[in-house]
């Protein structure tokens, strides 16, 4: 689940989920849709370390729009292992806002009730 935020200048979301899983698939979302990102066939995977704290949540959507920065958006998460294996396509269009990155404003993981939430903030 997401809610916009308002904010100057960035687009921002609270976003929350069951797992850490869920709150990078809510981000890949995010990705796709501000950035209006069609896709074609080809593939490539990337695996990153599987661990539950900002700071990796941080890095992994760094490196997603990095790669997207490169034609590669993120398309299918899973765990694997001590990993999350993600699978990535071929950007066929983009026709959206440019998202620059994520910033570490606001980026604090909440859990309560079986849910973890958190905000983030975008660079565009």
């Amino acid at each position: 689940m997401r809610r916009p935020l308002e904010h100057t200048a960035d687009i921002a979301y609270e976003i929350s989920g069951e797992s850490f899983l869920d709150l990078l698939q809510e981000v890949r979302n995010i990705l796709l849709e501000v950035e209006g990102i069609e896709v074609n066939e080809e593939k490539k995977e990337k695996f990153y370390i599987f661990e539950e704290t900002e700071d990796n949540f941080f890095d992994i959507v760094n490196d997603w729009i990095a790669e997207i920065s490169k034609n590669w958006a993120p398309w299918r998460l899973e765990i694997n292992g001590n990993r999350i294996k993600v699978v990535f396509r071929k950007i066929k269009r983009r026709e959206g806002t440019e998202i620059k990155a994520l910033t570490y404003h606001l980026l604090k993981f909440e859990r309560g009730n079986g849910t973890l939430k958190t905000k983030v903030v975008f660079d565009i």
